[in-house]
């Protein structure tokens, strides 16, 4: 039996070779077909393209695309433009493009808290209807409908923000704020002690208000007490009850003449040295620069006197200088002041 035939079939070689054949051109007949079907069919969407200067942390191909919350496409090419922008293609289901047109804006948000990016579009004022291969230019004016809101570009504001507020000003800002504050503290604190006071006293019994206020009403009898005394020793000087005339022009001489007069003493003293006291605010203030720190100044001084103290001791006829001089090997001087002595 040859090698093509099959048990019980009656089969020649020129019949195998014409079946085998037309099997092989149905295979490469099937084959061409469906790839000229994919050649030709076109992908289901709405291609459009997003010119852009810059692109959201987080969004690459196959990035989602969100329309009123409902995801309507997927980035299908980022590609470098023209001047450093970047081209985004993205595919959409013009089914669920409601409301959209070529006046659409774009934000670059996080789809959830772990960080993963994906594109928003937003309804703009109105345009025209976005049509395929429609590319949409966010540079120029319309850089600013592009909005970068994923979570590398929070962080990074969040860190300039922190560099531009948490600056020395700002801690100096607060510092005032604090001393301005500590200053109010007196006033607070009396505020509560009246409060505290009022409170107090809107609980004590009648009978114990009354008692606490009894030395009060005895220091108002000692007052006036003492008021009487003055007054009575008044009225009880000698001079009044004997020489009444007197007294009245003593009195009369101190307010009529005595004090007009220096009232008018110390007037033309304060015209004339008026001058005069203008020229010591410059020496005062240079004397008050000469020691800009008193409290260090009166210590080197305290302790210049207390070294001087020390060199020059008290022997009972007044302060000597403690001081030795070795004169050995100088004859000269030596023999006068030693009164001879070699």
């Amino acid at each position: 039996m040859p090698n093509y035939g099959m048990p019980g079939v009656a089969v020649d070689r020129k019949r195998a070779m014409t079946v085998g054949a037309v099997a092989l051109a149905l295979v490469v007949t099937v084959v061409a077909g469906w790839v000229l079907d994919r050649s030709q069919k076109t992908e289901a969407g709405l291609p459009i393209s997003l010119r852009t200067e810059r692109i959201g942390d987080g969004v690459l191909v196959g990035t989602d695309v969100r329309a009123n919350g409902v995801v309507v496409g997927k980035v299908t090419a980022i590609s470098p433009d023209r001047n450093g922008t970047q081209q985004i293609s993205l595919r959409l289901d013009d089914s669920e493009l409601f409301g959209l047109d070529d006046s659409l804006q774009v934000d670059y948000a996080p789809a959830n808290l772990f960080g993963i990016s994906e594109i928003e579009l937003r309804t703009g004022a109105g345009g025209s209807p976005l049509r395929s291969g429609t590319v949409l230019d966010f540079t120029g004016r319309r850089a600013s409908e592009v909005y970068d809101a994923t979570m590398g570009s929070i962080l990074r504001s969040a860190a300039q923000m922190g560099d531009s507020v948490l600056t020395p000003q700002m801690a100096s800002v607060i510092a005032q704020a604090a001393a301005d504050t500590q200053a109010f503290t007196p006033l607070a604190q009396a505020l509560i002690t009246a409060q505290r006071t009022v409170t107090n006293n809107q609980k004590m019994p009648m009978s114990e208000l009354v008692g606490n206020l009894g030395p009060a009403f005895d220091g108002g009898g000692r007052f006036a007490g003492a008021t009487v005394q003055v007054v009575d020793l008044i009225l009880s000087m000698q001079r009044l009850q004997t020489d009444r005339a007197a007294y009245d022009k003593g009195v009369a001489t101190v307010t009529g003449q005595l004090l007009p007069a220096l009232a008018t003493t110390f007037t033309q003293a304060g015209n004339q040295l008026s001058g005069t006291t203008d020229m010591l605010v410059p020496v005062l203030t240079a004397l008050a620069r000469m020691v800009p720190q008193p409290q260090q100044s009166a210590a080197e001084l305290r302790l210049l006197l207390e070294r001087l103290r020390a060199a020059m001791p008290d022997n009972g006829q007044g302060p000597v200088l403690n001081v030795e001089v070795d004169l050995k090997g100088v004859p000269a001087i030596a023999v006068p002041l030693l009164g001879g002595i070699g």
